[in-house]
Formats: structure tokens, C-alpha cells, sequence
């Protein structure tokens, strides 16, 4: 009878080894997919709000996803030809010992809510780009 118990054990523990698996594959599964960035709503108080996720580039869109959040990690998305860089700004407080001092940080407008994003220098290159790579609507214009 003490072989039913040893064996209930394993049993649970390779369906917490296989529940932890896919866990940590959900967690993770967006890292390589896109950029890294920390991201707050504005208008935010301090140096308080920061969320660390992900930047997924599509054609004329950039996904926000949070990598901690379990369900439903997508926070919103920027369109390319809403959204515009209205501020830039270094670091202060807090943020200097919470990041590296090479972030850059910028303002978002044209979408809601407003948010602030802390870029690493070639994430700071990567959203430039894609915001740059394509022609504003003003060019599709007749007669143009």
C-alpha cells in the first residue's frame, strides 16, 4: 500500500514539473519577438508606474506587452500614424539608480492613454526607425 502514495507523489510532481514548464514558456514566449522597454501611463506621479514589457513591431502598429502579467499581457497598441514622440527627457530621482544611466526616455502623444517609454540606445534606434520608415499620409495625398 505504500507504493499507491509514492506514486501519487510522482505524479504530482511531474504535473507541477509540466505546469511550471508551460508557465515559464508563457512568460517568456514574447522576449525574442521584440524590443525591451519599461513603459508608465501618464500623467504619473514621481518616478513611480514604471512596467517592464515588450515592443512588438508590426507594419503600421507597435504592440506593448507586459511580461508579467499571466492573462491577457497586451496593455495597448500604438499606431504608427497616430502617435507622435512629444518629449524627450534624461533620467531623474529614483529612475538614475533604477536604470541604466544610457536609457532614454521619451513621451508618446496621439495615443491613449499617454505613456512614457525607457529605451535602451538600440531600442531608442529601433522605434525611431520603424516611426520614420514609412511616409506620412500627407504624401498619399492627390496631387502630391
Amino acid at each position: 500500500m505504500w507504493w499507491i502514495s509514492v506514486v501519487a507523489i510522482g505524479v504530482v510532481l511531474i504535473a507541477l514539473a509540466v505546469a511550471l514548464y508551460f508557465f515559464y514558456r508563457h512568460m517568456t514566449a514574447l522576449k525574442d519577438k521584440g524590443t525591451g522597454v519599461l513603459m508608465r501611463v501618464l500623467p504619473a506621479e514621481g518616478e513611480h508606474g514604471w512596467r517592464h514589457g515588450i515592443l512588438v513591431y508590426e507594419e503600421n502598429r507597435v504592440r506593448f506587452y507586459k511580461l508579467l502579467k499571466f492573462v491577457d499581457r497586451k496593455a495597448f497598441d500604438l499606431n504608427r500614424e497616430e502617435i507622435r514622440i512629444s518629449a524627450r527627457r534624461s533620467l531623474h530621482g529614483l529612475e538614475i539608480r533604477l536604470m541604466d544611466e544610457s536609457t532614454r526616455i521619451v513621451a508618446l502623444t496621439g495615443c491613449d492613454p499617454q505613456v512614457e517609454l525607457a529605451l535602451s540606445p538600440s531600442a531608442h534606434a529601433a522605434l525611431l526607425s520603424w516611426l520614420e520608415s514609412r511616409p506620412s499620409k500627407r504624401l498619399y495625398q492627390q496631387g502630391l
